[in-house]
């Protein structure tokens, strides 16, 4: 076994649909073909990021295991009015249920699971902080487009920063 010295470098895709989003393209995709694609891609580890969902993440660390790519279970949850986006990424020891409880404490409805009009009626500082309390991270996805950051007012990126 090597020892390294200093930093080192993985690939990763934090942002990732399974066939649980209804914008996955193909889904006639295996958990099997998933986590083979991600591997010939070069990934060594991912974030299963479905939308307002946690029902892709426990098929993909199954298919994952023995692979050698890290899976970090996570959803991309919709916010309040703004219809802003937020990763939320779990520790890869933590699984599907971790997730459908944190949507729970963010009042996504479970008749709603999956369904990427679905909204929290909560704002980002209220679900950054829950994922806090959850031992969870959160980081902000499209931060630039549509459903980003972008539509926050100075005063409130500069309280998202501090």
């Amino acid at each position: 076994m090597t020892k390294h010295k200093g930093a080192r470098w993985y690939k990763c895709d934090l942002h990732l649909h399974t066939t649980a989003s209804k914008c996955f393209q193909d889904q006639t995709v295996t958990a099997d073909q998933w986590v083979a694609s991600a591997l010939d891609k070069g990934l060594q580890c991912v974030a299963v990021t479905d939308h307002n969902n946690h029902a892709g993440i426990e098929v993909i660390q199954s298919a994952a295991v023995d692979t050698g790519l890290t899976v970090f279970p996570g959803v991309e949850i919709t916010c309040d009015t703004s219809k802003i986006h937020v990763l939320i990424l779990f520790d890869p020891s933590c699984d599907h249920n971790d997730v459908g409880d944190f949507l729970i404490k963010c009042d996504i409805k479970r008749a709603d699971f999956g369904d990427q009009s679905a909204q929290t009626s909560k704002n980002i500082f209220d679900i950054i902080k829950i994922a806090s309390d959850s031992n969870a991270l959160a980081i902000p996805a499209h931060i630039d487009e549509y459903n980003g950051l972008a539509k926050l007012s100075v005063a409130n990126l500069d309280k998202l920063y501090r």
